[in-house]
């Protein structure tokens, strides 16, 4: 648990995404709706109630910080862990079991998704409880884990995603014609599939009545349409190419992505004689299923294979399990731990490197992991400059840990030894990511912050003033936390908001350049928040000697048509 909750709430939000999700918990225990959500106001409908229902709760408790509202993710990914652990103890035994728990604790993806505030790693929780309580049944261990697998389908439907929950039923349909099996109506029982509904339904049901066009939207605009990119309400973020996104996710489940080849040929390989051997198949299945379909759809983000990270941790541990205990068939000691030498290595120069200053890391390679810079890439803006000092502590630390699991897997591979190989890459793993990938996080958010506009708006603001925030106000929701009154959006209906913005409440939260630039000539003070850059900015057609510059920081400027 110290992976995930050590320094969880040290950085300050970062907008897009968190500030945004923070937000639509706050004004949901504000207001003491929790059927409708709402940011600044806007009926918001991309996100199922769950999370925000935590948020609510730990806010309520806690405020409104950075760890109240990360620790629902946090804890969403121990459980995780936890849950894997448990399926490889049900397939392997429990040192299988362990390796499984600790692989897919640490590695960047799950570490990095699992400390900031997002559904994803929650939504994977469920999906994966899903198919444990699959495996039970399967196993013979009894038919309440069936009620755990549909209990655990409505929880995803309700945390993120109403078609993706479907997901496990395809897989288990495929898993189930490839193996022959018969009758499939057992595994269907009326009380399961009522269970389901009677879970995720009510909440969906509820928001339809009380927003006319909300079941259209999600299901329809948010999932069919923006299959084929041909969305009514389309939002501003950018998709990765297929070949990008497939390198993305096998860069973020490092270091066990090197086993991999072994791993997945192993759980596809024939015959699967036994109950075991046929959920080894079903693992592969759908691990291959994720990363294949956003692979070869038209829009997905990097997270988007992480609902196969779980899966993939068990094969690999699989994997080293049987190298362990050199079963017949299974790869040599060096066939797992050189490719980790390799690996060690390269990052360990890399990092030297970089930290002399003779390598300088692309900024192409930041845009495609981090959304909001793709997208500010996509409109032709530079993303946010960070100057080389405060990240040199951060190098030296990630240096020095690859060096020595440089020189410590080099012994490893000498002597053949896999216990000591994989013991290497577990502490190398745990020891890299909250010291070097939890702190490069922590810099990157400070670089990016919109908390010093905020706060330095706040000490201005007084009764009467108008705050005006230039393009999706989720780029920048961390505003509305620090503020007691809605901002007004300005050229910002390429939105997450687009369809609330639809519904007649919300007519003077948006704003277009004509309605900013009458303000801005009015008598009250106004303030601009804008992340564009002055070339491209509507501040652009203001006058001259009504713009006045306050502050600069986090890549976002903070206008007034008044000077302090």
């Amino acid at each position: 648990m110290g992976l995930y909750f050590v320094g969880l709430g040290a950085a300050p939000f970062i907008d897009p995404p968190e500030g945004f999700h923070a937000e639509v918990a706050r004004e949901m225990l504000a207001t003491g709706d929790h059927v409708t959500p709402r940011a600044n106001g806007v009926r918001y409908f991309d996100k199922p109630p769950v999370l925000y229902w935590l948020m609510a709760a730990s806010f309520d408790l806690a405020g409104s910080t950075p760890f109240a509202a990360r620790l629902w993710s946090a804890l969403a990914a121990v459980g995780v862990a936890a849950v894997t652990a448990r399926l490889g103890m049900l397939l392997g035994g429990p040192r299988l079991g362990l390796l499984a728990g600790l692989m897919v604790a640490a590695n960047l993806g799950m570490f990095l998704y699992g400390r900031i505030v997002k559904p994803d790693m929650m939504f994977i929780l469920w999906i994966f409880l899903a198919y444990a309580g699959f495996v039970l049944v399967y196993q013979g261990r009894g038919r309440r884990g069936l009620a755990l697998f549909y209990a655990s389908l409505g929880l995803a439907t309700l945390t993120k995603d109403l078609l993706g929950a479907l997901g496990p039923l395809l897989v288990i349909g495929v898993f189930f014609w490839l193996t022959r099996e018969r009758p499939l109506a057992p595994w269907v029982p009326w009380w399961g599939v009522a269970l389901a509904a009677g879970i995720a339904l009510p909440w969906y049901l509820l928001v339809e009545a009380r927003n006319h066009g909300f079941l259209w939207y999600t299901i329809v605009d948010n999932h069919l349409l923006n299959f084929v990119r041909q969305r009514v309400f389309p939002d501003e973020d950018v998709p990765l190419g297929s070949v990008e996104f497939f390198v993305v996710t096998l860069l973020a489940f490092l270091p066990w992505t090197l086993a991999l080849p072994w791993a997945v040929r192993r759980a596809f390989r024939r015959p699967w004689g036994d109950a075991t051997g046929r959920l080894w198949l079903l693992l592969g299945l759908w691990a291959v299923f994720v990363v294949g379909f956003f692979t070869v759809s038209p829009f997905k983000l990097p997270h988007y294979g992480l609902p196969a990270f779980p899966a993939l941790a068990l094969l690999v541990a699989r994997v080293w399990d049987e190298t362990l205990d050199a079963a017949p068939g299974s790869p040599r000691p060096r066939t797992l731990t050189v490719p980790l030498l390799v690996l060690f290595a390269t990052a360990a120069a890399a990092f030297w490197l970089v930290w002399a200053g003779v390598v300088r890391i692309p900024g192409e390679a930041l845009a495609s992991l981090d959304v909001a810079t793709r997208n500010q890439a996509a409109r032709g803006q530079p993303g946010v400059q960070s100057p080389l000092g405060p990240w040199l502590p951060i190098l030296f630390r990630g240096a020095v840990i690859t060096s020595i699991a440089t020189t410590a897997m080099a012994i490893a591979v000498w002597q053949r030894a896999a216990a000591l190989g994989i013991g290497i890459a577990l502490a190398t793993t745990m020891a890299f990511l909250p010291a070097v990938a939890g702190e490069g996080m922590a810099q990157f958010v400070r670089t990016r912050s919109v908390t010093p506009i905020a706060e330095a708006l706040s000490r201005r603001l007084a009764s009467g003033d108008v705050v005006a925030h230039e393009g999706p106000i989720e780029n920048g929701a961390t505003l509305l936390l620090h503020l007691a009154a809605p901002v007004r959006i300005v050229n910002g209906l390429q939105s997450n908001l687009a369809f609330g913005a639809t519904f007649p409440d919300t007519r003077d939260a948006f704003w277009d350049s004509q309605r900013l630039e009458a303000a801005w000539a009015g008598r009250g003070r106004l303030f601009l928040v804008t992340g564009v850059g002055p070339g491209r900015s509507v501040v652009r057609a203001l006058p001259p000697e009504r713009v006045h510059l306050l502050l600069q920081a986090g890549g976002r400027r903070l206008y007034s048509n008044r000077g302090d």
